[in-house]
Order: structure tokens, then sequence, then C-alpha cells
């Protein structure tokens, strides 16, 4: 691992008009919660209080999300915070000054590789040949390289937001990235997870030499998730496939995750092939399966260490 330089190809004359540049859809599925649909790529929440906002997650980097938030959601100041480090959640990051992230996923590594021009377009190309659908927008003129680096602030386990009349606390939850980060807003009892709870749940090859051990790294940060239960009433990931788009997670997710973790841990686990949902082209991926859930992992084989 190496500390990140977070994207070498940034080029000062990238700014995009408004009118020029593609708009995504955004929907407040709670009171003063806003998320933005990057086109099936990611989700992008915005939570606004009275005095602030807060931005989680800034997806591939499609169109002007900067324009979209100060224009069509709200004119407060706020902060941007990443959920962790892979490119469909940071790739829009250099057009803010500055962004929050945890500093274990302040380091590059083979599966966070740096957001360059070619890596965003290729992922978003992928969903776009995945789900056979038409997008609004051109990857040429839409996906654009990066103006600047970002500055880089480290984000605390317990770090409190404070928005004007709501609080959103972030917690360390590792187990997808090193580094994964979830959000609770007390006003709406919101769980913002990331990608650190979902049906399809690819776990981080980082997180210790043995399959065992990776399994109960990110077994104890769900339990720690579930722990956290009396401040939230619902869960948010940020993947629309398996929740539909602005619905939350089905309620038995986390539970069904935790009981196929705890089985990888105990190695009574089931394998099974499939095919990689994270492939344009066809591919046959080993996962963990519980029900309908399913453990992968984005580095070789999940049965494997």
């Amino acid at each position: 691992m190496r500390r990140k330089k977070v994207n070498p190809e940034v080029n000062s004359k990238t700014a995009c008009e408004p009118q020029a540049c593609v708009t995504m859809p955004f929907y407040e599925c709670q009171e003063g919660i806003y998320e933005i649909d990057e086109f099936d790529c990611a989700s992008i929440f915005v939570v606004v209080g009275d005095a602030r906002a807060l931005v989680i997650d800034t997806g591939i980097g499609i169109g002007d999300l900067k324009w979209l938030i100060e224009n069509r959601i709200t004119d407060k100041p706020y902060d941007v915070v990443l959920s962790h480090n892979h490119v469909d959640h940071m790739g829009g990051a250099a057009w803010f000054d500055r962004i929050y992230i945890h500093p274990d996923d302040m380091v590059q590594t083979d599966t966070t590789a740096s957001p360059t021009l070619a890596l965003r377009r290729s992922f978003a190309e992928m969903f776009r040949v995945r789900e056979h659908r038409h997008y609004l927008y051109d990857a040429e003129r839409d996906i654009r390289p990066w103006p600047r680096e970002p500055a880089l602030v480290p984000l605390q386990d317990g770090q409190r937001f404070d928005l004007g009349g709501r609080t959103v606390t972030a917690y360390h939850c590792p187990g997808h990235t090193p580094g994964e980060m979830i959000f609770i807003d007390d006003k709406t009892r919101t769980l913002l997870c990331g990608d650190a709870l979902n049906e399809y749940f690819l776990l981080s090859s980082h997180l210790a030499p043995t399959k065992e051990a990776r399994a109960g790294i990110a077994a104890a940060g769900l339990e720690r998730m579930k722990e956290l239960s009396d401040q939230y009433d619902r869960i948010y990931n940020f993947h629309h496939d398996y929740r539909g788009y602005g619905a939350p997670l089905a309620d038995d997710v986390l539970d069904s995750v935790l009981a196929c973790l705890h089985q990888m841990r105990d190695g009574t686990a089931t394998y099974v092939e499939q095919p990689d949902l994270l492939s344009a082209a066809p591919k046959i991926q080993v996962s963990a399966r519980y029900g309908r859930i399913a453990i992968s992992s984005l580095m070789g084989k999940i049965n494997e260490d």
C-alpha cells in the first residue's frame, strides 16, 4: 500500500457550463435527505439541515454534481464526506475543495486504483452494458478529467456533523473496505451505509490474511451497526439495484449478511459459482450464499485466502 495520490489526471480546463452538462435525477427519500441517482452507477446522498448540509459520496463523476447540489437541492454551505475510496463513490471528488475520508481508506491498493478518466468511463460503461439501458449522459462530454486534487481530511469514528436541527454521526464499519464509514441522521432516524451492507456484498481482500479473519472483521463491523439500531429505523445503501430508487433496504438484510459472514468465519459457509455482476463480459465468480444473500470478493475467489 502507499499513501494515495488520488488522481494524476488533472486538467484546469474541465469546467462544464450547466446547460451543457447532463442533470442527474434526485428524490427526497426522507425529510431533508436527497438521493441522487447517478444513472445506476451509484447513489449520492445530501442531508440538509437548517444551517448546513452534508454530501455523502460523489459518484463516478458524471455531469456537474456540484452545480446540481448548489442550484437544485440547497443554497446552504456544506461538507463532503466519502463512505469509502472506490471509484464509483469518489470519482467526482475533484470538483470539491476538500473531502473527508477515513484514514484507512487514504491508501491506494489494487482494488482502489486512482479514479482516472479511463477507469471512470469504463466503470460507467460496465453498468450501461449490464443494465441494457440507454442513459441521457454522453461519456465524452459528461465524464471529464479531474480539474484538481481535492484536499483529503481524516474522517474519524464518531465524528458529528451539526447541520442545524439535525446531526449526522459517522461510524467506522470496516468490511467492504478497511475504512468504510456509515452515517446516522438523528432527525429522521436514517442510516446511510455506503457499501457497508448490501444483498450482494463485496468483502475487502485487504482486511486480513485469511478469509475467516476477513469475515470476522466484517461481521464485527455489522454487529456494531446492529448495536446502533436503537438510533435508526431504516437503512439506505448506495446502490439501489437491490432496494429500488428512493426505498430502503429490506429489514432482514443485516441479519442475513451477518449470518453468512458468521458461516464464513466458522468454516461452514456454502460456496457457489454465479455470474459476476460487476463484469461487463461474461465471467463466473465464487460467492458465499445464504438465502438470497451473496458475498463475493473483488480480488480472487471468496473461498480462498
